[in-house]
């Protein structure tokens, strides 16, 4: 919960440095991108497997598309975001694999 500034993005090894911003209030999230663009979402946390997933689902969009499954490494006030290539799930918490590895950390209240 809370809100999230994401300082750095990478893929394959190669990294570069973001401004996202992520807001989770209860079951939703704001994506907020580097031009100020808002996306919002719905989303459900999934604990059952080894690699915990966020499943995210658009608002805007029809009930019957399908959710993205992202995984996360939560620690303290460093979170780390894993999204897969499209059609795919996140394997691990790495950049390997065409996956890209979104490192965010807390906003201070």
């Amino acid at each position: 919960q809370g809100v999230w500034l994401a300082q750095s993005e990478s893929q394959n090894g190669h990294k570069r440095n973001v401004t996202y911003q992520y807001v989770f209030r209860g079951d939703k999230l704001t994506f907020k991108d580097e031009t100020g663009k808002e996306m919002k979402y719905s989303f459900k946390l999934d604990t059952a497997s080894n690699l915990k997933l966020i499943t995210i689902r658009p608002e805007e969009t029809p009930t019957n598309s399908t959710p993205v499954s992202v995984a996360y490494e939560l620690d303290g006030d460093s979170l780390k975001i894993v999204v897969a290539p499209a059609g795919s799930r996140p394997t691990e918490i790495s950049d390997k694999n065409n996956q890209e590895l979104i490192i965010c950390k807390r906003k201070s209240p």
